[in-house]
């Protein structure tokens, strides 16, 4: 049978790419498996041992860090030769990614090392000149494919807006990072394409972590000037369903302070029979004491509502909102339990079955609500407990003293152990009300251990609880689908227990 020339060229050209083709997955494959070997042994080496490597002076963390990069360096020019012929921007790309890793890692210097260290500093002239080589690529819409280029964008944006938020014109917002990013954005950024990607990418993220309380001037800036349609449609659509999660049930302000309406919001069974008192569960949102909104506990608010409960999302003061600490947290938590046991008679709740649940930071502040005596707002009507009557906590935070993660917390305070008076492991006595804690062993984000030490000492005083362990579950064992029905369970029995299922 003969070929004729074309189809011959065809298939030799056909046969060719099939080999380079799959020459070049076998590469990749072995590359991504020797890179995922070096990314393990750096996660090792780094992370558990931030705090001590940001306490150095800057010569020996520069040292270290260049320590921690030349693995992956050496990785990449391994590889170069071979993938010349598959992918010639592999080298430099891969490059560029790490490059932009590592100058994240240096880029956060100053403020990791104030944190760990109390001790302010600026990074030297030399390095600040190679980092500010990089705005040079902020406007370049190619390079936002580069996950790693995206992270050191968003830690300098970070950093610029802590210092745009010391202008007075931010004082009086209570969407304060969002708004000192909207404003620094023009600045750094006049490529429409990459200013409307920054844009997007910060109204998207305020809306899934903050809500869209009071940014409806921001939304609609936005769509006016954006030129992306699919940016537009995105942020339209989640503002809305946001904006529509407000209706059908209560919101109510629990406290005004500093000049901002801190709400409550309240869902009531269909049905009320005001000859009995019905329980109340308040739930606190989770998240670092920096991000949460109330709308990520409505569907459980209106589960509970269903079922004949009045139940209630607290809204309180977070640090990318209102660039204030865990104090002033637990702070509303306290106010927001004194609030509802002051109008329980208008919602027909029994002041006497108060169950206060919270997942990560949200169940520190339900513990605090018990705990923390010392910590009061000034407006607070003292004669009104804000000690719930039940404690629910998934995968609390128990210890703010001497832990690394949490040194941001006392940055600012001159005797760093006044953070023992909102630190529950510094808070134990006798006679809480009774609580049930449940944490995984593989959690990453609170240590296992510092959940079984606070269950322990509360063991020893002699205190009503139960401490739940789900072997191998992560942080988020609220809606990990591995551990969600059991921590479901455990909650259901431990309320059956105590009269309220």
């Amino acid at each position: 049978m003969k070929l004729n020339l074309t189809a011959f060229i065809f298939f030799l050209a056909f046969s060719c790419f099939g080999q380079d083709k799959q020459n070049g997955d076998s590469l990749r494959k072995d590359y991504n498996t020797d890179m995922k070997i070096l990314s393990s042994t750096f996660a090792e080496a780094y992370y558990p041992n931030r705090p001590k490597i940001y306490s150095l002076n800057e010569t020996l963390f520069l040292k270290k860090i260049d320590s921690l990069q030349q693995p992956f360096m050496k990785l990449i020019n391994k590889y170069a030769t071979s993938f010349q012929t598959i992918d010639k921007n592999f080298t430099l790309n891969e490059q560029r990614n790490i490059s932009y890793f590592f100058d994240r890692i240096i880029l956060d210097y100053p403020y990791f090392h104030e944190n760990h260290t109390g001790k302010k500093v600026q990074l030297s002239k030399s390095i600040q000149s190679k980092l500010n080589h990089h705005l040079k690529d902020f406007n370049n819409p190619d390079i936002l494919i580069s996950k790693d280029f995206k992270g050191y964008v968003e830690a300098f944006l970070r950093h610029q807006s802590t210092v745009e938020l010391r202008k007075e014109m931010y004082k009086k917002s209570d969407n304060k990072r969002l708004d000192a990013y909207l404003n620094l954005i023009p600045k750094y950024f006049t490529n429409q394409e990459c200013k409307d990607y920054w844009q997007y990418h910060y109204l998207n993220a305020h809306l899934d972590d903050w809500g869209s309380k009071n940014i409806d001037n921001a939304i609609k800036s936005f769509l006016s000037t954006c030129k992306n349609t699919s940016y537009t449609k995105t942020i339209d659509s989640v503002y809305t369903e946001s904006a529509n999660s407000y209706k059908g049930h209560l919101i109510k302000t629990y406290k005004k302070v500093d000049g901002f309406n801190l709400d409550l919001h309240i869902f009531l069974p269909d049905s009320i029979d005001k000859s009995k008192k019905n329980p109340v569960i308040v739930y606190f949102s989770g998240g670092s004491w920096t991000k949460g909104t109330p709308e990520w506990d409505f569907y459980n608010c209106a589960n509970y509502a269903k079922k004949g409960w009045v139940a209630v999302a607290v809204e309180y003061r977070i640090a990318d909102r209102y660039e204030t600490s865990p104090f002033e947290a637990v702070k509303d938590a306290k106010s927001a339990i004194r609030w509802l046991r002051m109008n329980a008679a208008t919602y027909n709740i029994d002041p006497n079955r108060i169950v206060a649940t919270g997942n990560s930071a949200g169940g520190h502040l339900v513990l605090t609500t018990a705990m923390a005596n010392e910590i009061n707002e000034n407006t607070d009507n003292l004669n009104f407990s804000a000690s719930p009557n039940i404690l629910l906590v998934n995968s609390g935070v128990y210890s703010l003293y001497a832990d690394g993660s949490t040194d941001w917390i006392n940055k600012g305070l001159k005797d760093k152990s006044l953070v023992k008076k909102i630190s529950p492991q510094h808070l134990l006595s006798k006679g809480l009300p009774p609580m049930l804690i449940i944490h995984g062993t593989n959690d990453q984000s609170v240590d296992y251990l510092s959940a079984k030490n606070f269950a322990d000492a509360m063991k020893q005083i002699g205190n009503e609880f139960e401490f739940k362990t789900l072997e191998g579950a992560p942080h988020y064992i609220w809606y990990d689908r591995r551990f969600s029905g059991k921590v479901a369970a455990f909650r259901k029995d431990f309320l059956k227990k105590y009269g309220y299922e």
